[in-house]
């Protein structure tokens, strides 16, 4: 693995097996996460983000916001985005605004993992697929 590139799922249960059921991983570069994640302070080539692993599959990620207007233009340029594309985002914070985080859980995944089940289908209410958009 190079640095710059994200687990993939047999390195994810990897980490699980060799480190416990329950792994926070943090710091990831900045490059395999999304252009809002806030540079760390110390090493700009990695953001204040997380991933949480249970028993080798990702059910939690977070990361610091970035809201700082001159930084969140510099890292959608990092990302090879258009600012412009952005500008009613960006403008937002031209306002002002407090530093900020946000996280959400994968229930299902957590589901899934929880009750042994195999296929994540089996833990959501309506499951969709390709051939199956109706419940």
């Amino acid at each position: 693995m190079e640095f710059g590139e994200d687990f993939n799922r047999e390195q994810e249960d990897a980490l699980c097996k060799l480190l416990g059921d329950l792994v926070l991983v943090k710091e990831y570069p900045r490059s395999v996460r999304a252009f809002y994640s806030m540079p760390n302070d110390k090493d700009k080539l990695v953001c204040n983000s997380f991933d949480m692993l249970y028993k080798g599959l990702e059910v939690s990620s977070g990361a610091q916001r970035i809201h700082i207007p001159e930084i969140l233009v510099q890292s959608i340029k990092d990302h090879g985005l258009d600012p412009s594309n952005f500008d009613f985002y960006i403008n937002a914070f031209r306002q002002g605004a407090p530093p900020h985080a946000g996280w959400s859980l994968g229930l299902e995944r957590l589901t899934m993992k929880l009750t042994g089940m195999q296929n994540i289908r089996e833990c959501c209410l309506f499951p969709r697929d390709r051939v199956r958009l109706k419940p």
